[in-house]
């Protein structure tokens, strides 16, 4: 009785654990948003030059300071949550959105076609994902679209791979063969009943490649085949912090690298707690 009290209160420890997790990541998130929408509102003073105004430590009138040109760094980092947002979005949406209809073709389709996109896909992974991803954007030239291409492209076999399992694994559910026994189209099937079963594991990979796009369009940016100048991208700005970094003026690269380490570090779990949740459902 004792064992059985105590790992029911271990259980419940780690559900509160979770739970607290859970809803203080998304907390961080829904703080960077905020801080996202605020920045539409900051382009012109993000961007404004003023030379009197240099390497301002941060206080009162510049919370975060101002950079070498006397920009306001706090409105560049609003900005830039803007901009790795919306970038890693897009990237990761269509990369999801590619990916779900492989692995339903996989799942779904004939097992030629399964072997082919699978092969294809494993050739892909076969390179490491940011130098891949570095290799597209120096190819199609530097910019900020070319870093998202280049991150959309790293993105649609992993999103293929974990949802093929899933899709396979539909076909052994009960409503699957009933579905087909009444004369249901594969396509019908797709839509109305895989996509469902396969929706959790989705939305997981989703919150954990959302985290894995905004750092690695800030490392392309870092290096400067991603966003480039004037942009006011974290990774950019975090290069442009490393020239003043040994003269004292820390907060140039260390206010968006605070940033970008804290939002990835806030996805990354929100990505954990989910996947614990899940798991423990099952």
């Amino acid at each position: 009785m004792a064992m059985a009290i105590a790992s029911t209160t271990s259980a419940r420890r780690r559900r509160r654990s979770r739970d607290w997790q859970l809803v203080t990541s998304a907390a961080v998130i829904a703080g960077f948003v905020v801080l996202a929408v605020g920045g539409l509102f900051l382009q012109e003073t993000a961007n404004r030059v003023d030379v009197s105004s240099t390497l301002l430590a941060p206080g009162p009138e510049h919370w975060f300071g101002t950079d070498n040109q006397g920009r306001d760094v706090f409105a560049r980092v609003a900005v830039g949550a803007g901009i790795s947002m919306i970038s890693a979005s897009t990237a990761v949406g269509i990369g999801a959105a590619v990916g779900l209809l492989i692995a339903l073709a996989c799942g779904l389709g004939p097992r030629w076609l399964d072997a082919l996109l699978m092969r294809l896909c494993d050739g892909v992974l076969a390179f490491p994902q940011l130098l891949l991803a570095l290799a597209v954007s120096m190819a199609l030239g530097a910019s900020l679209v070319s870093a998202t291409i280049g991150i959309v492209i790293t993105v649609i076999p992993i999103f293929a791979r974990t949802l093929r399992a899933e899709a396979l694994r539909s076909r052994s559910e009960p409503f699957i063969e009933a579905a087909r026994t009444i004369g249901l189209t594969t396509p019908h099937i797709a839509v109305r009943h895989v996509v469902p079963y396969v929706s959790t594991t989705l939305t997981i990979q989703v919150a954990a490649n959302f985290g894995s796009a905004v750092l690695t369009l800030a490392a392309l940016s870092f290096i400067g085949v991603g966003a480039q100048p004037p942009t006011a991208e974290w990774g950019a700005m975090i290069t442009d912090g490393l020239q003043n970094a040994l003269t004292g003026q820390w907060w140039i690269g260390v206010m968006p690298g605070a940033a970008l380490l804290a939002l990835v570090a806030a996805l990354n779990v929100l990505a954990d707690s989910l996947s614990q949740r899940t798991t423990g459902k099952r």
